[in-house]
């Protein structure tokens, strides 16, 4: 069953169950064409539309808005990161946002161990540069 579409987290910390137990089958990066720092993050999971995440002004994001519009904005670089980061119908265990330093981090843990963390570069630093890494 698909979520009322908008906002669902704004904070520094929460837990997101929705997707506990299902797999991803998308995960697409809209970034900066110059600096590479991922803006948002999207991802499509197995019976739902693409939910968005991000990282502003110290507090992490969960958004329904079950598109990506990529013709919003042209001067950003949209790029599919699911193959690369080997994450194609890995199952979904756990998803947080946690507090780091200044700032937060949003976590999504996958069953055989994987961690895909948004988070920023240097946490002592309110609202820095982001990044996204995945974790074996």
């Amino acid at each position: 069953m698909e979520l009322e579409k908008g906002p669902i987290f704004q904070d520094n910390n929460f837990v997101f169950t929705e997707f506990n137990g299902l797999k991803l089958l998308e995960l697409v990066v809209c970034e900066i064409p110059e600096t590479k720092e991922p803006l948002i993050v999207y991802i499509k999971i197995e019976n739902h539309n693409f939910y968005q995440y991000f990282l502003d002004a110290g507090i992490g994001f969960w958004q329904n808005w079950n598109i990506i519009d990529k013709d919003e904005d042209d001067s950003y670089n949209y790029i599919d990161k699911t193959h690369e980061f080997d994450l194609f119908g890995k199952i979904i265990s756990k998803i947080w946002c946690e507090p780091q330093k200044n700032n937060s981090q949003i976590i999504i843990a996958f069953e055989e161990g994987k961690k895909l963390i948004l988070r920023t570069v240097n946490p002592d630093i309110f609202d820095s540069e982001c990044e996204l890494i995945l974790i074996k």
